[in-house]
């Protein structure tokens, strides 16, 4: 699938998608261009101008069961949301080579980020908060 393709089909399948935690966020998606895992990690710890020990990988199959649970079968709103996470699983699972999520810890607010890289190294990163208090 072309660049440009993958894009407005990842931008659809996140919209009006929110991921919960304390509060609930938004996703927002950024291209990276070529990235190793190395310099993923580099780029978020500048970000956030912390050290690479402050970024915590997740499993990325765990993270998107916990998504994808349903804490209220009669919440429509949180059934709804559920689901668009799994189809959005689905459809990097089947675009992209490698998924990484990564945490930035040390806050409350914590910056969550799932790095989806193409076979070249094309990362596209989809970044939301998750609220721990």
């Amino acid at each position: 699938m072309q660049a440009q393709m993958l894009l407005e089909n990842l931008s659809s399948k996140t919209e009006g998608l929110l991921y919960f935690s304390e509060s609930e966020y938004p996703l927002t998606i950024e291209q990276w261009g070529q990235l190793n895992d190395n310099d993923v990690r580099v780029k978020i710890a500048g970000i956030h101008q912390v050290t690479d020990k402050a970024l915590t990988p997740v499993n990325t199959a765990d993270f998107f069961n916990a998504v994808t649970r349903i804490a209220d079968p009669n919440d429509a709103a949180m059934v709804a949301n559920a689901q668009k996470f799994g189809a959005l699983y689905q459809f990097l699972q089947e675009h992209f080579s490698r998924i990484q999520v990564l945490r930035v810890e040390g806050d409350t607010n914590i910056p969550v980020y799932i790095v989806c890289h193409q076979p070249d190294n094309s990362c596209v990163a989809l970044i939301t908060t998750a609220i721990e208090s």
